[in-house]
């Protein structure tokens, strides 16, 4: 292992004379996809900015339990009292199938130190800005509907005891979280509820790696490990802010580890292949 360290760090580095070279590079990695411009600003030193973003969709399913023993006892009651039979029943349970996906745009400034002039090792550090990510765009989104028999019997359930009883409260279906409730809400036709975990826009990142950002020749290939370090972390259940140690398994187990995780732990880890074109 000694001996292939050592072999790579024994070409030199010709394209690192300050402002004189300039590369673009593609990535992909735990963080998704990105593309990054490279420029040395001096012979240990080479000065990177780029943007990343992560593709869509579900990374796995999972389901959330929500107890609907109260609306199945109303249903019941009314039947019996006026003789009222309901097209759509609830259980003693809506389950909501939800889909979770992870992800972040972002963009970076990054600095790579050569701590060899002869070599490839390198040591990088720098920042991820997301804009707006307290708006649009959670780290993690749980997102799920409702089947189309629960959200059917509850329009129903609620013209039905307004027709009878005007000043009557709607009923809702709503996750229980600790003390608090969080309603199913009506889109699209269908009743939703979503959980975004959101954190602050600035991200820190330290990495170490092997390869040019400014190969020798026309293409190079680099290989890095890190992490991105993140803070003021904040969960939102129907854009309220949940107690993350109030969640349980409200969002279903699978779901419940991740969230448990990113809260004990603000460290992303990052794996990412970068192959490097040099412009001049």
């Amino acid at each position: 292992m000694l001996l292939a360290v050592m072999a790579l760090c024994a070409s030199a580095q010709v394209n690192m004379e300050a402002f004189r070279h300039l590369s673009i590079d593609a990535e992909a990695g735990l963080h998704g996809f990105g593309v990054e411009v490279a420029v040395p600003v001096q012979k240990h030193l080479v000065l990177k900015a780029g943007y990343n973003w992560a593709p869509s969709g579900d990374l796995f399913s999972t389901s959330m339990s929500i107890d609907t023993k109260d609306l199945k006892q109303a249903q019941n009651d009314i039947e019996a009292a006026h003789l009222h039979t309901f097209k759509n029943k609830f259980g003693d349970e809506a389950v909501i199938d939800a889909g979770l996906q992870a992800g972040l745009t972002n963009i970076k400034a990054m600095i790579n130190w050569y701590p060899f002039t002869s070599g490839r090792f390198y040591i990088s550090g720098g920042v991820y800005y997301t804009p707006d990510s307290h708006k649009d765009d959670p780290f993690i989104k749980l997102s799920g509907n409702t089947t189309p028999n629960d959200w059917a019997a509850l329009k129903e359930l609620n013209e039905t005891e307004h027709n009878l009883n005007p000043t009557q409260p709607e009923r809702e279906i709503a996750l229980k979280i600790g003390q608090e409730s969080y309603p199913v809400r009506e889109i699209d036709g269908s009743g939703n509820m979503c959980a975004e975990f959101k954190m602050d826009p600035f991200k820190y990142y330290l990495g170490l790696g092997m390869g040019r950002c400014v190969p020798n020749g026309r293409i190079g290939l680099q290989f890095e490990v890190g992490a991105m370090i993140y803070h003021n972390s904040v969960l939102y259940c129907q854009d309220k802010e949940v107690e993350l140690k109030s969640v349980g398994s409200s969002f279903g187990s699978d779901a419940e580890e991740i969230l448990d995780y990113v809260n004990k732990y603000p460290i992303y880890p990052q794996l990412t292949l970068r192959l490097c074109f040099r412009i001049f």
